[in-house]
């Protein structure tokens, strides 16, 4: 690149270098628009009044996730985990720009993979050639053969990132289902009971383990006609197995709570736990001690009085503490239940058909065809209001075991955003390969997201959403019918993202030549 001055010299057309600037390639493109800028600035003019109206769009595309999924490739080595797959199996379809494609439309907008196929023009970034629909589906099958390998890498870059030890994981299932009522004998589809309310399709189980920071660590996939208590001991042994770990606290609800789970733990060297009891299912004795306001002590709160007391049992310490504001809670449920129920007692048609739970359970039946408001069960009910149960075998203060078993909720999160923002069901799948395939991928796009949440600290819909806004439009310049990049004007928001990253995002203007750098 030279600044060249023309003249002539006795009428004859010359040429002379007043400057060299080096080899184009020696400068980013940002450079060379701000070398751009100076000049017109110099002239007098600006890029407005070049540019004029003598523009024309030519097509419109989103650039932010290209650039950002791009990045948190390079972030989590996701080359060196490809290069290893590659080099057992002979891949000869172009399996990452199908992967990166996918994972895009799960966080912008989660759809078919026959939707992926239809949608990737929409991105600028990714692929230079249109990925062929079976590449999509090949490559989940892929995955379902790598996902051991997959989660391993994950984690281990996930806590290398984040510089942090695994001192506590939560653990909990939910159920994913399909637009579908048909079992196979084979199929991990079942029916059994479904947590979003879909018993009469089928589903399968998904346990899930995360960290204090929502960082999935591992997940299994069940039969959908799995108990949820009987998923804890598989996951805890692929943790133990897998991952490399000193000691831990696991913590769960009460669903996790059977015999055989606590026994694990307690034979699993460098394992505790901390998870939710249920008092009503504990000797009569036992459940009274905990219950008697006379054992319980203060634990100060300013907002609501709260207690506690505890009893050794069976190789584990039992909390049982007390709430105002859970009591609360718990009469307001059960008044509900109670106004239902006698919405039932107007309808006797429908009786016969209420089953003996939720507002059911109010209800008695005094003779033939005769009901009424079971008061004795509503009493014996209020007597537990405020009340819960947390069993563990560490020897942390109630405060430390209290606020651990608080932050359960960040494996609901989990969830929620899998199930919302990612909607990783209803799935469309039917073969079990297809179905741990599209698991893994949506286990890699949440990875990623909640990578972003706790870096940027935006919420994931605030990250979509910025991500969703970062368009460029092509446009042809009439005069020279050369083609143009022009940037959509860049949020707070979305500045957060560029800096935390490091991104290097389009100019206000990029020419065609070298649009394609900002994605290497």
């Amino acid at each position: 690149m030279r600044v060249v001055q023309s003249y002539k010299d006795g009428g004859k057309p010359r040429h002379r270098t007043l400057y060299s600037m080096g080899k184009m390639e020696d400068y980013p493109p940002h450079q060379l628009e701000n070398i751009a800028k100076k000049l017109l600035e110099l002239s007098g003019k600006s890029l407005d009044d070049i540019l004029g109206d003598d523009l024309t769009e030519e097509g419109r595309y989103n650039y932010g996730y290209a650039l950002v999924i791009k990045k948190l490739w390079h972030l989590f080595d996701m080359e060196a985990w490809m290069r290893k797959v590659n080099n057992k199996r002979r891949i000869r379809f172009d399996w990452l720009s199908a992967l990166e494609l996918m994972i895009a439309e799960r966080l912008n907008e989660p759809c078919s993979k026959l939707s992926n196929y239809n949608h990737q023009e929409e991105y600028i970034g990714f692929s230079d050639q249109k990925v062929d629909l079976q590449h999509f589906y090949r490559c989940l099958d892929l995955l379902s053969e790598e996902q051991d390998s997959l989660k391993k890498h994950l984690f281990n870059k996930q806590q290398s990132l984040f510089s942090q030890t695994l001192d506590v994981v939560f653990y909990d299932v939910t159920t994913l289902y399909f637009e579908s009522q048909k079992e196979e004998e084979q199929s991990l589809r079942q029916k059994g009971y479904c947590k979003d309310g879909k018993a009469h399709k089928t589903h399968v189980v998904l346990g899930l383990l995360v960290d204090k920071l929502r960082n999935p660590i591992t997940y299994q996939i069940y039969r959908g006609n799995t108990y949820e208590g009987k998923t804890m001991i598989g996951a805890l042994k692929s943790l133990r197995k897998e991952y490399d770990i000193d000691e831990v606290v696991v913590v769960a609800d009460s669903a996790m709570i059977d015999q055989a789970n606590r026994d694990h733990i307690a034979d699993s060297d460098g394992m505790t736990y901390i998870i939710g009891d249920r008092i009503k299912n504990l000797p009569r004795k036992v459940s009274e001690e905990l219950l008697d306001p006379k054992n319980h002590k203060p634990i100060h709160s300013t907002t609501d009085k709260f207690s506690y007391s505890s009893v050794d049992y069976k190789g584990r310490k039992i909390f049982c503490t007390y709430s105002d504001k859970r009591a609360r809670k718990d009469r307001h449920a059960r008044q509900k239940l109670i106004e239902k129920a006698e919405k039932l007692l107007d309808k006797p048609s429908q009786l016969k058909q209420s089953k003996k739970r939720g507002a059911g359970r109010f209800i008695k039946q005094t003779g033939n065809e005769i009901y009424a408001l079971d008061i004795d069960k509503i009493e014996a009910d209020a007597k537990w209001d405020g009340f819960k149960a947390i069993a563990t075998t560490t020897s942390l203060s109630i405060e430390e075991i209290l606020n651990k078993y608080k932050n359960l909720y960040e494996v609901e999160h989990a969830f929620r955003a899998l199930k919302s923002q990612l909607q990783i069901r209803p799935m469309y799948h039917w073969t079990n390969k297809r179905i741990e395939g599209h698991v893994a991928m949506c286990f890699m796009a949440y990875t990623f997201l909640n990578y972003l949440r706790n870096t940027t600290k935006l919420s994931q819909r605030q990250i979509v959403r910025s991500l969703d806004k970062m368009q460029l439009s092509k446009v042809k310049e009439k005069a020279t019918d050369k083609d143009l990049y022009l940037r959509s004007k860049i949020t707070e928001e979305q500045e957060k993202i560029i800096k935390t990253l490091k991104l290097e995002v389009p100019r206000d203007t990029t020419p065609q030549s070298v649009i394609n750098q900002y994605f290497i």
